[in-house]
């Protein structure tokens, strides 16, 4: 079934035609037509079979994929949160100082609602390029997650088909994850971090850009040798890794989130999709935008 529109309400219309516990995939078949928009959410100039990527935000159903949202829970005592802040003013003798401080806001509590992250994959059916989903199974239980995966192909695309199973095989042995850059090993002081972060910071908020550089800046400060930026749905995050001490940052460039660290080899990580390590509770620690963040960051880099 070919659908062609801006969103889906209701799912269930728009896979009558597949049988009840039937596996099926949401494809867009119109690839050489849609090239650029393939390019823009992440895939490599020349897409090839095998190469897999969350999908860069464009859209609201896209940053919902990538990040999540949170609920507002009004019906709660309000909670305390900080706020990251670049200062500059003059003491009495008229000098300038420059600091980074935290400052306290009331906030109604916050539930996050999990992202879904669901990944998309080139594959190859009669010689032809197509972009395909995981397999889903319809049943009532998975109509959440299809609705969102078809409203994030028509978000990105607007179109998809929805494909059976014998179409297409769609397995790979090598999946090319194109949802990080890897640079060459070696030690990466903060001049050769901040050339390389320079356009993610530059996309955030003027006021936040001068917080965003000071974490990136003390994490650096502890001389990492390896470094990996994110790219499509990862494109707000970057890794920096301590082999000698088996120690790898994942910050979050955003303001009000996290840095996670973990300990686990980074090939590993570098295969696992974005729910997997956020989601799963793989990290040795994470440490919020807050107070006591950069104690922390120097105990544990040592």
């Amino acid at each position: 079934m070919h659908i062609s529109k801006k969103r889906v309400v209701n799912v269930e219309n728009y896979i009558a035609t597949v049988r009840d516990n039937e596996v099926f995939f949401i494809a867009l078949r119109d690839f050489d037509s849609q090239i650029r928009k393939i390019q823009t959410i992440g895939f490599s100039q020349n897409p090839q079979a095998g190469e897999q990527v969350l999908p860069t935000i464009v859209g609201p159903v896209s940053r919902f994929n990538s990040n999540g949202r949170y609920n507002i829970r009004r019906d709660l005592p309000k909670e305390e949160f900080f706020v990251e802040r670049y200062w500059k003013r003059r003491d009495w003798q008229g000098n300038e100082t420059e600091e980074i401080v935290f400052v306290s806001r009331d906030r109604y509590h916050r539930d996050l609602v999990t992202p879904p992250c669901e990944e998309l994959l080139v594959d190859n059916y009669n010689g032809n390029s197509i972009i395909v989903s995981r397999a889903f199974i319809k049943s009532p239980e998975s109509y959440g997650e299809i609705k969102h995966t078809i409203n994030l192909f028509l978000e990105i695309f607007g179109e998809c088909d929805l494909i059976r199973e014998d179409y297409v095989p769609f397995l790979y042995e090598n999946i090319t994850h194109l949802n990080w850059k890897i640079f060459p090993r070696g030690e990466y002081p903060w001049e050769a971090v901040r050339e390389i972060a320079q356009e993610r910071i530059q996309r955030q908020p003027i006021g936040n850009r001068p917080v965003i550089a000071s974490r990136l800046e003390k994490i650096t400060s502890h001389t990492p040798n390896f470094v990996a930026v994110g790219q499509g749905g990862f494109y707000d995050y970057i890794v920096f890794g301590f082999p000698a001490i088996g120690v790898f940052i994942l910050e979050s460039i955003k303001s009000g989130n996290a840095t996670y660290v973990f300990d686990q080899n980074w090939e590993e990580l570098s295969r696992m999709t974005k729910a997997e390590i956020l989601n799963d509770q793989l990290q040795l620690d994470r440490i919020f935008h807050s107070p006591g963040w950069e104690i922390r960051i120097n105990q544990i880099l040592g």
